[in-house]
């Protein structure tokens, strides 16, 4: 019994010096551990910091009546073979799309037309009727890397007609309510002093409503109409820096996805139009570098 009761008050002193550190719950020092990036991490990580390009074009669009001399006068001044290969500029002729690059400066015709001026009497347009005016308007676009931009032409009414089995989505065709007509450009490859880009003619219309969509990052629901690509309209043209790359109208007969993006109808007159995309340089944007921060070990 004595042995007993001083077993008992050795468990006891053990107790009461350790405290209730004996059934406290369990921890890890790897949960706790805290650690900064080492330097070479650190640098490491600046080197990797996310560096994205960035397309800068001024673009212009210029409106006239398509009895206008100086409209061919632009083309017989630009250069449509070197662009693409005659399997594609007889593909755009066909849908009545006609692209020409001009190196450095525009072509006179052109800048006149942008000018917005008259043709004068005596002028070096002999055979134009005199006192036709243009109408022309300019902004910048900017074309980041892995995103699109758009360029609008300008669209009556906000309504388009499209004959029966004339585009592939719009079997039926009938009247578009409002109808925009849309060149998406995408920057698809690099160079010094260079640039590709792809654009693709899209048609939108209808009204504004959360539409499903999938994209690179995956599926999301914007507001948005409907949009109708073009695929068989789509080309590549290689811009190198101060180059222009100008879009219009190739003259058919019959109804054309070109007169439907670049001619106008009304009751007196034709009028016809013509984007012109200048490359001013490619930019290069670092993100932004986050290195002071720590991290758990598990």
């Amino acid at each position: 019994m004595h042995r007993s009761a001083r077993l008992t008050l050795t468990l006891i002193i053990i107790m009461s010096l350790s405290g209730c550190a004996l059934f406290a719950p369990a921890t890890s020092s790897l949960l706790e551990k805290s650690e900064a990036m080492s330097l070479d991490k650190v640098q490491d990580f600046e080197v990797r910091a996310p560096i994205r390009r960035v397309v800068r074009l001024g673009t212009s669009i210029v409106s006239a009546r398509s009895s206008d001399r100086r409209i061919q006068m632009v083309w017989e001044e630009l250069d449509e073979c070197g662009p693409m290969s005659p399997e594609d500029r007889r593909r755009l002729n066909e849908s009545g799309i006609r692209v020409g690059v001009a190196g450095g400066a525009l072509p006179w015709s052109l800048q006149n037309l942008l000018s917005g001026d008259k043709i004068r009497a005596g002028s070096k347009i002999a055979d134009q009727t005199i006192g036709n005016r243009s109408s022309s308007f300019g902004m910048n676009v900017a074309i980041p890397e892995g995103s699109p931009s758009v360029v609008e032409l300008p669209v009556e009414a906000n309504r388009l007609f499209i004959p029966p089995d004339q585009i592939a989505g719009l079997k039926q065709g009938g009247e578009l309510e409002n109808a925009r007509c849309i060149l998406q450009l995408n920057a698809i490859e690099y160079g010094d002093g260079w640039v590709v880009i792809q654009v693709l003619p899209q048609i939108h219309y209808g009204a504004s409503t959360t539409r499903f969509s999938v994209a690179q990052a995956g599926t999301h629901v914007p507001v948005r109409q409907r949009i109708q690509p073009l695929y068989e309209q789509q080309f590549r043209v290689k811009l190198h820096t101060n180059e222009s790359v100008v879009i219009g109208q190739f003259h058919q007969k019959e109804w054309s996805i070109g007169k439907l993006l670049f001619q106008s109808n009304s009751l007196s007159s034709q009028s016809e139009r013509m984007l012109a995309l200048q490359l001013t340089g490619v930019d290069e944007v670092s993100g932004k570098k986050q290195v002071a921060f720590s991290y758990q070990k598990y």
